[in-house]
């Protein structure tokens, strides 16, 4: 069943960006989608880009270790999408550019210019795509039981394939269908959490029976001798096998 999900999501999306790639006749489609998305389109497109595995994971993760430093990091990337959009894209806009080297190159006229924003954008872009290279290729070796090379090489291969032929109106549309999912299984994931209760215990509402297993080690100080309790909560099938073992 996974691999007939990830087939068809891989298909539909595919065939979604050649489609679209037909209509991509000018720098302005390719770059810009001719101005024809819609705004609503834009905005889930917007939210599925920053409700990404960052979002979800990793910001809560820096959280949880660094605690209000992490929220501020949070703040801060949030904060970087108004500055790009009023210092960057605004005049790109006005000049009527696609690409900020471009913007750069329309006002100096310099091939060193070009070709340092060049390098620039390739070692930005390599140090943003590794991580997220590496997260695909762990996703798709439990999902699908592929090897991680194998995945990380499939999944570049579909972005390219993506990004390549329509250009942002692809691009967006596939942020479109991320966002889309994202806010319907998140409000889903509320309502069962609401149904069920916020529970410290992993007992499902009192549904499935757990023992609590307390290992109690001591510690000796100079002069006072210290416990320390590990709490194992383990479900009741994991305990005959424990047995078993």
């Amino acid at each position: 069943m996974a691999i007939a999900i990830f087939l068809a999501f891989v298909g539909l999306v595919l065939g979604m960006s050649f489609y679209m790639a037909r209509k991509t006749q000018s720098a302005s489609g390719y770059f810009a989608a001719g101005g024809t998305i819609h705004w609503g389109v834009n905005g889930i497109a917007f939210a599925g880009d920053y409700l990404s595995a960052a979002s979800f994971l990793g910001i809560c993760g820096m959280i949880a270790t660094s605690g209000y430093d992490g929220f501020l990091y949070s703040i801060g990337y949030l904060a970087g999408w108004i500055v790009a959009l009023f210092v960057v894209a605004e005049p790109m806009k006005r000049l009527g550019k696609y690409t900020f080297t471009d913007a750069l190159d329309a006002k100096f006229n310099s091939r060193g210019i070009k070709l340092t924003a060049a390098i620039s954008t390739l070692v930005v872009s390599i140090f943003y795509l590794i991580p997220q290279m590496v997260g695909a290729g762990v996703l798709v070796e439990p999902l699908l039981g592929l090897p991680h090379y194998v995945g990380v090489i499939m999944v570049g291969a579909i972005v390219i394939t993506i990004v390549a032929t329509a250009g942002m109106t692809s691009t967006t549309y596939v942020q479109f269908l991320k966002g889309g999912l994202l806010i319907i299984f998140s409000f889903v994931l509320v309502i069962v959490l609401l149904f069920r209760g916020l529970e410290t215990k992993p007992n499902q509402s009192g549904a499935v029976p757990f023992y609590e297993y307390k290992t109690i080690t001591a510690v000796k100080k100079p002069t006072k001798l210290f416990q320390t309790i590990k709490l194992i909560l383990l479900p009741e099938n994991m305990i005959h096998m424990v047995q078993l073992l």
